[in-house]
């Protein structure tokens, strides 16, 4: 897996994120490669309250070309106290 991360984008102590992978799934499994692709967006609402939108693409997932593309989409709020 390989990413990109982006400090205090759009908004001081934010960071913002991609990244791209192949899990290690057995080749004999299927007849593709499985792909998954994850972009986030952390970002304070104030010192004790974060929250992270995370959207996430999974492509011929289990490495099979008739598995559909998977979509994700997570909201993480953290609390600090």
């Amino acid at each position: 897996m390989g990413g990109v991360a982006f400090p205090d984008l759009f908004v001081e102590n934010a960071l913002a994120g991609i990244a791209v992978g192949q899990p290690f799934i057995a080749s004999e499994i299927g007849d593709l490669t499985q792909t998954n692709f994850e972009a986030f967006y952390n970002f304070p609402i104030n010192n004790n309250i974060r929250v992270t939108p995370v959207f996430q693409v999974i492509t011929n997932p289990a490495n099979q070309s008739v598995n559909g593309t998977i979509l994700t989409g997570t909201l993480r709020t953290v609390f600090s106290f």
